[in-house]
């Protein structure tokens, strides 16, 4: 069942200290894997707010009265208390901050394992993934200020799960890592939708991820897509949720026809299924 922002805000907490115009709306507890909403709330206009968390810096964007930030939790982030800064600089430069704690808790992941044919297992090399991903991860950095979204998500295809995100994966009996996406199961060529409005930022046939596409759906979210026999877009479209992007395939490191859906939250990779599940505003 869809959560409503109401429901969700139930969960919040609200947290101030030293600085009474400078308040903060933030979850006491995430899962690994998943997002978090982080907002800030001031009857003051504040020309500059970033929330710190993690060692990384995350700009604030306006939402309704306020302003809000969404923040990824990586799948095998380390579970324990972390500190959630928030610092604003108003219009007079009058610095504020509000300081919480976040607990990340953790998820049980399952195992799987599979087997890569000679000519696939070649492409695991480290140094084509490393030169790949830094292609994709240029235009994942770039951050569109404008909102493009409203509501949930949906799936890009119907197919049955084959890969959850997070699964802890063991190619050809080694340890790969956590899978950072959602991998359905689909005969090659079939239609690949977005699963809401964006912008196809890239779209190239790569050696390792096979048939690639992101769509930036603004305000530091992105979806990727691999493995695709068919790239039906080019960079520079807007489309609209639901619209045919690309067809499924089975190129690139695959071991079978799938669809790999990634979701990227300010280059962090989250869940895709927290965002179909629920409505993040």
């Amino acid at each position: 069942m869809k959560k409503l922002l109401g429901v969700v805000l139930l969960l919040f907490f609200l947290s101030s200290a030293g600085w009474a115009e400078l308040k903060i709306v933030a979850p006491a507890e995430v899962f690994q894997g998943r997002c978090f909403i982080v907002f800030a709330v001031s009857p003051e206009a504040y020309k500059e707010i970033h929330a710190y968390f993690d060692g990384r810096k995350y700009a604030f964007f306006p939402y309704e009265e306020g302003k809000r930030v969404i923040i990824g939790c990586e799948p095998e982030k380390k579970t324990g208390e972390y500190p959630l800064r928030v610092e604003a600089l108003s219009q007079d430069d009058k610095s504020e901050a509000v300081e919480t704690v976040i607990t990340v808790s953790p998820r049980l992941y399952p195992k799987v394992s599979f087997w890569l044919k000679p000519a696939k297992k070649k492409l695991l090399a480290p140094d084509l993934i490393t030169r790949e991903w830094a292609e994709i991860e240029k235009v994942i950095l770039k951050e569109n200020t404008e909102k493009l979204w409203s509501g949930s998500f949906i799936k890009p295809v119907p197919g049955i799960t084959t890969m959850a995100f997070g699964t802890r994966e063991y190619v050809n009996g080694k340890r790969s890592g956590n899978h950072r996406g959602w991998d359905f199961r689909a005969k090659i060529g079939t239609p690949v939708q977005a699963p809401h409005a964006g912008v196809v930022v890239f779209a190239q046939n790569l050696l390792a991820f096979g048939g690639t596409m992101v769509l930036d759906h603004g305000q530091g979210i992105q979806t990727i897509y691999f493995h695709l026999s068919k790239i039906l877009l080019p960079v520079g479209t807007l489309v609209e949720q639901g619209e045919v992007i690309g067809k499924t395939g089975n190129s690139g490191i695959s071991s079978g026809p799938h669809l790999h859906w990634g979701m990227s939250v300010h280059n962090v990779r989250v869940d895709p299924k927290q965002w179909v599940m629920t409505v993040i505003p």
